[in-house]
């Protein structure tokens, strides 16, 4: 087995934090890196079940419902230095990943392909709020 592996950063809804997995034998949480301050994830704008206009691939938008929200991990090679890896895989907010479903597809997105949170005329905006 591998011991250079990062875990996983998956945003848990339920906690409101990020939860460290461990994805070679399955789905289970794991602990942190030793030493890591969990406190410096970037928090994401978007969590599961927010429904999202997003941009893919061409110049209109698409809208679809946050289902995951990670960060990347996995391995790393043995010329890295597991205090680099964190930096530049966990603290940069670009790096967060959304999972977004949208007409039965799921499509990997990253912060700048959403454009923002649908929001419906039936739920919390007016026609007049529009104008």
């Amino acid at each position: 087995m591998n011991d250079r592996y990062l875990p996983v950063p998956m945003w848990n809804n339920t906690h409101g934090q990020w939860e460290p997995v461990d994805f070679r034998n399955g789905q289970k949480v794991v602990e942190w890196p030793e030493g890591f301050d969990p406190a410096t994830l970037p928090v994401p704008e978007y969590r599961d079940g927010d429904r999202v206009q997003f941009v893919r691939d061409e110049t209109c938008t698409r809208e679809g419902t946050v289902r995951l929200v990670l960060l990347k991990g996995g391995e790393y090679g043995p010329l890295e230095r597991l205090e680099d890896v964190i930096q530049q895989r966990y603290c940069n907010p670009d790096n967060i990943i959304y999972i977004v479903t949208a007409r039965n597809h799921d499509h990997q997105l990253r912060p700048w392909n959403i454009v923002g949170r649908f929001v419906s005329y039936g739920r919390g905006a007016s026609k007049r709020d529009s104008i």
